[in-house]
């Protein structure tokens, strides 16, 4: 199914698009992070989440929050990662936590960051997969039908960053790199899993923040076009949560907070007490949903808040 090269495909797909706004339910009062920090990733397991690497004002960190929902517990797991940011991070649903790209920071200065780290959930222990065949910042992955799917990002090509369409896949059980079919738009991007597709929500071109809002068909390996988003959106995080997919933050518009609904294939503007960010971190576990840190801008305040939403 998937090889090297494959020609770009896009089908169309018309969906309702209502913007509304929604009333505030519960927002929470921040709990704090034992470490501030923004560009990280978080991933949950099932029982806990994960909350990796990133950046604060004391440069590229390479620690590991490991947050228990139900006792409200962090345990810190030090010096545990390459210092890293703007990377993604996705769990392979058994105990190993797989952190793909970004910038990292070594003894020669930060650059693109190739080699996949491989974290044991249970032991703590790191080791490394097959590197990224093209190492990227800002990238988005998902788990899907066994392979890890890595989605756009940008290049460094004469010292400036350009984005890229490609969609790299990792098959875990062979333990290779293969290509999908390239994404509609080279970019930035956001990705959740609903179902039997992977939708990829916004970003950035390094023009401008994008409305753009696709599906892709890990199966058939197809791309769908969606009805654009309410707004354009950059920096932000996404969950989903039972049958809404949400969004949080924007790099311009940090407290934009929206939800879609997969059955109604509607946009709704929400009101949840969000405390403004960009470059956060959103994860849903049980019936939370978890919004990690973040920046209000390029040189701080990075935020340490712990935000939950019963939705």
């Amino acid at each position: 199914m998937y090889r090297d090269c494959f020609t770009r495909r896009v089908f169309g797909l018309c969906l309702l698009l209502v913007v509304v706004t929604a009333c505030s339910r519960n927002a929470v009062v921040p709990q704090r992070m034992l470490e501030a920090r923004y560009a990280h990733a978080a991933v949950e397991d099932g029982k806990r989440i994960f909350i990796l690497a990133g950046s604060n004002d004391s440069g590229f960190l390479s620690d590991v929050e490991v947050y228990d929902p139900v006792t409200g517990q962090l345990e810190q797991w030090k010096d545990k990662l390459i210092p890293r940011r703007y990377f993604s991070a996705v769990w392979d649903g058994k105990e190993s936590i797989y952190i793909l790209g970004g910038v990292s920071m070594s003894g020669a200065g930060a650059g693109l960051e190739t080699r996949v780290e491989v974290l044991n959930t249970k032991t703590g222990d790191v080791t490394f997969a097959a590197n990224l065949p093209m190492p990227t910042r800002s990238n988005t992955a998902v788990l899907a039908n066994g392979r890890i799917f890595v989605f756009g990002g940008s290049l460094i090509m004469r010292t400036h960053l350009v984005p890229t369409a490609t969609v790299a896949v990792y098959d875990l059980s062979k333990q290779q790199w293969l290509r999908a079919e390239d994404m509609p738009m080279a970019k930035d991007t956001r990705a959740v899993v609903k179902d039997d597709w992977i939708y990829l929500v916004g970003g950035y071109d390094h023009k401008r923040a994008l409305r753009s809002f696709e599906r892709f068909n890990p199966t058939t390996n197809e791309w769908q076009m969606l009805p654009d988003l309410p707004i354009a959106l950059s920096a932000h995080s996404v969950t989903v949560k039972q049958n809404k997919l949400l969004v949080f933050g924007d790099y311009e518009q940090m407290a934009s907070t929206y939800s879609y609904d997969f059955n109604k294939a509607q946009w709704q503007k929400l009101d949840l007490g969000y405390e403004a960010s960009r470059h956060n971190a959103a994860v849903t576990l049980g019936q939370q949903v978890y919004v990690f840190g973040g920046t209000t801008g390029q040189s701080g305040p990075f935020l340490d808040y712990i935000q939950k939403f019963r939705l």
